[in-house]
């Protein structure tokens, strides 16, 4: 099992708790299925959503507007499944330069263009017609550097610009920071992570340090944040202060789980970090855990606060527009979630306190009730914990008010489900909210 595995992971287990976020999530854009990880909010309030395919050359970036159309920006961007490991990497997200241009990340692969950064100009860009490699004005290849360093792999997940326009790189393959300077082109390595023995009696020696995001300080060095490799432990994950010009690396923050994005708060310049999810138990779960995916506020006197929990799926991107509505990916269900931190009042039509699943675990028919603030497009979906889905329930408009639908445990082949647990995901327009069901046989 190797790093790639947390991009991947889509078969679910879970533990008996509430998936009810502090403040209810928005579903802002959906339907991206084919590995969806990053998010990125542009100065014009449209969001940027990059899948990295499924290993045919078939990463994608999309831009949806303010009004939730989609809009492909570009196609057939390296996407490379290695059999050996089961695993798929390719376009993991893009960053807004300055010029029009825009930089996409390429994790690694085989293609030519894969291990590097591909920078086009959006400017070219004709709605309805997306561009494509051959729109690629720079390519920045990291992965000839890093193997030429002794490295088996490179796999560039995330970068930062410093104010001098240099980039820097957090390559999860190489467990390394890397820096391109911006005016020689060259790529040299800033800081190489060592990682830590494995206490657990199966897994590697050594637990890969695995870094996710370089994040630019306001005085110049920068932050750092790692997921850990296989098997995952809880709480072994840091946030590390950098010193690019010397390469000093020292604990900011500890006691995290699986980090694989960073931010500041633009209302009030806090670090926030975000866990994709917690591992379980590795005799009996032997995968993430559903609904463990949080956003965390690092605060100045050293306590935390958990701004986003409950994404209902796995998560390994986020970012703030400059309002600062916070967006999530949803990997599990190829959702952008939004959440609207800076109002006290739930955005959602569904009230989240009303909804209730009953009776819970059950054996012949579950009831879920919910309330409604105002009439609202309602749908219910049920899914397994492969992410199968199971039943779906197209309710119509309703009005607002109490409302209930009924499952009979059945699944969409009219046969009756196997006991185990199940996920519900209840949309309202716009409002999401989800929880776990436990069926009994």
């Amino acid at each position: 099992m190797k790093k790639h595995l947390l991009f991947l992971a889509f078969a679910f287990s879970i533990l008996s708790f509430s998936l009810q976020a502090q403040t209810a999530p928005k579903v802002v854009a959906q339907g991206f299925n084919q590995g969806l990880i990053g998010v990125e909010v542009d100065a014009a309030g449209n969001i940027w959503v990059t899948e990295h395919g499924t290993g045919n050359d078939d990463g994608k970036v999309t831009i949806v507007d303010k009004d939730g159309n989609n809009t492909v920006f570009m196609t057939g961007l390296p996407s490379t499944f290695n059999i050996a490991a089961g695993e798929v990497a390719g376009s993991f997200r893009t960053i807004q330069m300055a010029n029009n241009k825009v930089l996409i990340v390429i994790g690694e692969g085989s293609h030519a263009q894969s291990e590097a950064l591909l920078i086009v100009d959006k400017s070219t860009f004709t709605p309805g017609t997306p561009l494509t490699l051959a729109n690629v004005e720079q390519t920045i290849k990291l992965g000839t550097y890093v193997h030429d360093q002794g490295f088996l792999q490179s796999d560039p997940f995330n970068v930062a610009a410093d104010s001098d326009g240099n980039l820097y790189i957090a390559d999860a393959g190489a467990n390394s920071v890397l820096k391109w300077t911006k005016t020689t082109g060259a790529v040299s390595i800033v800081k190489t992570l060592t990682g830590n023995p494995n206490p657990l009696p199966f897994g590697p020696p050594v637990i890969d340090p695995v870094p996710t995001k370089v994040l630019a300080k306001p005085d110049g060095s920068f932050h750092v944040c790692q997921l850990t490799g296989f098997p995952f432990l809880e709480g072994a994950a840091k946030v590390y202060n950098l010193d690019a010009a010397t390469g000093d690396l020292s604990v900011h923050a500890e006691g995290f789980t699986c980090l694989t994005d960073m931010a500041f708060d633009p209302k009030d310049g806090n670090l926030c970090v975000l866990q994709f999810g917690v591992f379980g138990p590795v005799d009996s779960t032997l995968n993430f855990i559903i609904g463990t995916a949080a956003v965390i506020k690092l605060l100045p006197d050293g306590s935390r606060d958990t701004i986003a929990q409950g994404i209902g799926g796995l998560a390994p991107s986020f970012t703030f527009d400059g309002s600062g509505k916070l967006y999530v990916t949803d990997l599990a269900f190829g959702q952008v979630l939004q959440y609207d931190l800076l109002s006290a009042t739930d955005e959602s039509n569904i009230i989240s306190t009303s909804v209730k699943a009953f009776p819970n675990p059950f054996s012949d028919q579950l009831t879920i009730e919910y309330e409604l603030k105002q009439a609202a497009r309602v749908s219910l979906e049920i899914y397994d914990l492969s992410g199968r889905r199971m039943a779906g329930f197209e309710e119509g408009k309703k009005e607002a008010g109490a409302h209930s639908v009924r499952w009979n445990g059945a699944g969409a082949d009219a046969q009756k489900a196997p006991s185990g647990l199940y996920v519900y995901r209840l949309t309202a327009d716009q409002g999401l909210t989800s929880g776990i069901i436990n069926l009994v046989r």
